[in-house]
């Protein structure tokens, strides 16, 4: 399977972009550039977005290799601030937020299926 980095290295080499044209159309340091294609640095939202404008990729395709830790993380925090929520002494407004909290984790795990599985 491709990394997230790799993924972004062989989309901008597939293009015919430089390493150095697309540092410079981003305004990014070509050194930093690298390392975040080679994954030794995370990428941020502006080169995330960056590389989805000008090489096209759909964010979903662009994104689909974080999808099963994020939400696997996500679940984790949420299912742990549900039980410590149903700990203390239930309100209207803390039932409002523990509904809200099996949404959120119920969207989770049905998302977590179709990306762990993809």
């Amino acid at each position: 399977m491709i990394n997230a980095q790799n993924f972004l290295k062989i989309n901008r080499e597939r293009t015919g972009i430089s390493l150095q044209d697309m540092a410079s159309i981003i305004g990014y340091d070509t050194g930093n550039l690298s390392k975040i294609e080679s994954g030794k640095l995370d990428a941020n939202m502006r080169v995330a977005m960056a590389y989805h404008l000008i090489l096209k990729i759909p964010l979903e395709r662009l994104f689909k290799y974080h999808y099963p830790e994020i939400t696997f993380d996500c679940m984790g925090r949420a299912s742990k601030l549900k039980s410590m929520l149903e700990e203390g002494f239930i309100t209207t407004s803390l039932n409002k937020r523990i509904v809200s909290l099996d949404i959120v984790i119920d969207r989770l795990e049905s998302l977590h299926k179709q990306y762990a599985n993809a």
